[in-house]
């Protein structure tokens, strides 16, 4: 029963992720040109724009069965496309394998007793690092072609973060901070502060939406719903992006095989590298060719830069009423009355069995909080020295997004991971191009989803460990009295 019962939990979660990546492609050729992603509702075809019928729209499949061309006029039909299926099924599998198979993240519910039992515990945060790489997957390729964020994909992923960890709550996750083993929940005091801050920072943000809305939402009302325009890439895709079918098959055999198969496992853990290099080869083969956008996003960056110090105090000042709460809620608690007690009690409640909702809230909102303070620590600080904008807006609501889903210990490790593979990516492409500008949400992501499915093993290493204790003794208090 459990060989059955894992093949089609992996034929579900590869049919899932190739669904999802089929919508991706929609919103990943739509959302840059400025195109509505539900008017029409059915996909059509960029050479022709005749609609596409659903017998022609089957994620790979149809690709495959009509020649890489369309039906109607004969375009070819961009590798990319699949592509990005077989790389969202890959990256569905990589969750699957990481939390339910190969048992790589502590503090879930592995209790041996195979994937279905620990799905029927552990869906919920899953689910959240589902959706969460699949955002991460649409925005890198639009980062890539048009170096262009748009942050309604990091606003989805913090919703769902934050829903998916109220009705999840972690085996043995007490409130101490821990490197590796545990699942991480934060002190009381910080999980407040967390949640305070996290309020007046949704307010801000609705209280700016309603006095200037965000240009990135207002679409050209000279381009049609149906209008055909390329994008700039639109008629190709680098070679490299065939090793997604290498990699596909080969996280689809290994997950099936290590999940049904007794000790010792024929495959080990690390052989998940092998779809992470995959991803490091393609971002390298999308970054490599120049594009008019490689010039004007360095032309913008150059236009900024008399006003960025002004603007990266403005921003300061924005966040001086967030700032205000979280300092007036740690006092509150730091007093030892009634209100910290309350809220302790608060983050205990539990209306059934071990479920405690309120701790998942906290425990979302201080990887929301902590790891957006970090992107905006970089931003302000390297702006105001650097006299030009250093970080950008997009890259910080990303990392706030993957705070509040997997944590902050993961954004702080993956924030470091990147600098080392931007460097190393920008490097290899030196050969085919010339530029100072790198689309950061790529390597951001790769970074993301190493230090997920790697988080324990490189909690061991030394300086990895020392790093991750530090910003847990402060988030947690130990350094402050918290």
């Amino acid at each position: 029963m459990l060989v059955v019962a894992t093949l089609w939990w992996v034929v579900f979660f590869v049919a899932v992720g190739l669904a999802i990546g089929s919508y991706l492609n929609v919103v990943i050729y739509r959302i840059p040109l400025g195109i509505s992603t539900s008017a029409p509702l059915w996909s059509f075809c960029p050479g022709c724009g005749a609609r596409i019928h659903w017998y022609d729209n089957l994620p790979v499949l149809s690709y495959v069965r009509l020649g890489a061309r369309c039906r109607g006029c004969g375009s070819p039909i961009s590798p990319r496309y699949p592509a990005v299926e077989l790389l969202m099924a890959t990256l569905t599998l990589v969750v699957l394998d990481a939390f339910c198979v190969a048992g790589l993240r502590g503090g879930t519910h592995d209790l041996g007793l195979g994937v279905t039992e620990q799905l029927y515990y552990d869906w919920p945060i899953i689910l959240a690092h589902v959706i969460l790489f699949a955002c991460l997957l649409a925005m890198s390729v639009i980062d890539l072609e048009h170096y262009f964020i748009d942050i309604r994909f990091t606003n989805f992923a913090v919703a769902t973060g934050f829903v998916l960890h109220i009705l999840w709550t972690p085996v043995a996750g007490g409130w101490r901070p821990t490197v590796g083993g545990d699942w991480y929940r934060p002190g009381v005091a910080t999980g407040a502060v967390s949640i305070a801050m996290a309020v007046v920072a949704a307010l801000m943000w609705l209280l700016i939406r309603l006095l200037l809305p965000s240009p990135e939402d207002e679409t050209d009302p000279e381009v049609s719903a149906v209008t055909v325009v390329p994008s700039e890439r639109s008629d190709r895709a680098p070679a490299a992006a065939w090793l997604v079918v290498l990699a596909f098959v080969l996280v689809v055999v290994s997950t099936v095989v290590d999940a049904v198969s007794l000790e010792p496992k024929l495959f080990p853990a690390w052989r998940l590298l092998v779809p992470m290099g995959v991803c490091f080869v393609l971002i390298v083969g999308m970054a490599a060719p120049a594009r008019a956008s490689d010039g004007e996003i360095i032309e913008a960056i150059e236009a900024e830069r008399f006003s960025a110090r002004k603007v990266a105090l403005g921003e300061l000042l924005l966040f001086v009423p967030v700032l205000v709460a979280g300092i007036a809620v740690a006092w509150l608690v730091i007093r030892g009355d009634t209100f910290g007690h309350r809220c302790e009690s608060w983050f205990e409640w539990s209306p059934h069995g071990s479920w405690r909702p309120v701790a998942g809230l906290a425990t979302a909102a201080s990887g929301y909080v902590i790891g957006g303070a970090l992107g905006w620590a970089v931003r302000i600080v390297f702006t105001l020295v650097l006299g030009r904008e250093a970080f950008g807006t997009g890259d910080i609501h990303l990392m706030a997004a993957a705070g509040c889903v997997a944590g902050w210990p993961v954004v702080v490790i993956g924030f470091v991971l990147t600098s080392f593979l931007a460097v190393v990516g920008w490097l290899v492409t030196l050969p085919f191009k010339r530029t100072r500008a790198i689309p950061l949400v790529p390597w951001l992501s790769l970074a993301f989803l190493l230090v997920v499915v790697f988080y324990e093993d490189l909690c061991e290493l030394g300086p990895v460990r020392n790093t991750v204790y530090l910003f847990e003794a402060v988030s947690s208090g130990k350094l402050t009295g918290m």
